[in-house]
């Protein structure tokens, strides 16, 4: 009996894992910029990496200011919340530890300032 329960646990464990969330892609523009965001996980409550490439025609972005904002606008019996995380350029995409406080449908902005000074904005959103 034990066998058995142990390979029904086995089984339901695979397959929990097979159709389980997967990591987080999405692609968006801001201004003329391509802007693409993702994770290595699937993105949960508490921290996650986001990664965000930037790419200008078919040149990529290197030198520019990213930060990612996430924010969930207040609802009854629950304040306004807001994560700001500014990204640091390695390997490839800039990358940013944003927190997710809680479950729930998450804005997300992602803010490009150019080294000139112009700011353009990707907005979305991910749901946890």
């Amino acid at each position: 009996m034990k066998k058995i329960l142990g390979m029904f646990l086995a089984v339901a464990l695979s397959l929990g894992s097979a159709f389980g969330a997967e990591a987080l892609s999405k692609k968006g523009m801001a201004g003329n910029l391509e802007v693409e965001y993702s994770t290595l996980k699937p993105i949960s409550q508490g921290m996650n990496l986001i990664k965000v490439k930037v790419m200008d025609g078919a040149k990529e972005v290197k030198d520019a200011k990213v930060s990612v904002i996430a924010s969930m606008p207040a609802m009854p019996g629950m304040h306004a919340m807001e994560e700001k995380a500014d990204a640091v350029y390695k390997d490839g995409a800039y990358e940013a530890n944003v927190i997710f406080s809680m479950n729930g449908t998450w804005q997300i902005n992602i803010v490009i300032e150019s080294a000139d000074g112009k700011k353009q904005r990707l907005k979305s959103s991910v749901n946890l």
